[in-house]
């Protein structure tokens, strides 16, 4: 998580499934996956997910951080740095916006990834 910039303090993460969210703020699918996630940060911590954001491609930091205050993004928002491309092949992102769910084992297992927003609820209890 430090690449994108993403600080989380150790208890933010041990024992808890992660939902990273790969997105674009350029793109209204993007805005739109982080804004709806925006309004489950509630639910998805009482669920014991911790949710962050990664925005993959390059634009003006400032930008980025105004549109997270405006939109009330609760969660950590980081930015990839460097070759976008070869960070979202790392990654296994195919398209735009991409979640991956990761288990609470302490290793982040993914087990989910690629899947809808309205399919979250599903994978989050599949994952319990």
């Amino acid at each position: 998580m430090k690449e994108p910039g993403i600080e989380l303090p150790p208890a933010d993460i041990r024992s808890k499934n992660m939902l990273l969210c790969f997105f674009d703020m350029e793109q209204r699918p993007s805005r739109n996956c982080i804004t709806q996630l925006a309004k489950k940060a509630e639910q998805l911590e009482e669920n014991g997910v911790t949710a962050i954001a990664i925005q993959t491609s390059n634009i003006d930091k400032n930008i980025l951080n105004e549109w997270v205050k405006k939109s009330n993004i609760p969660f950590p928002v980081g930015m990839v740095k460097g070759n976008n491309e070869k960070i979202r092949f790392a990654w296994g992102v195919q398209s735009l916006p991409w979640l991956i769910l990761t288990l609470d084992d302490n290793r982040h297992i993914v087990t989910n990834e690629g899947f809808r927003l309205g399919e979250l609820n599903d994978k989050i209890n599949a994952a319990k």
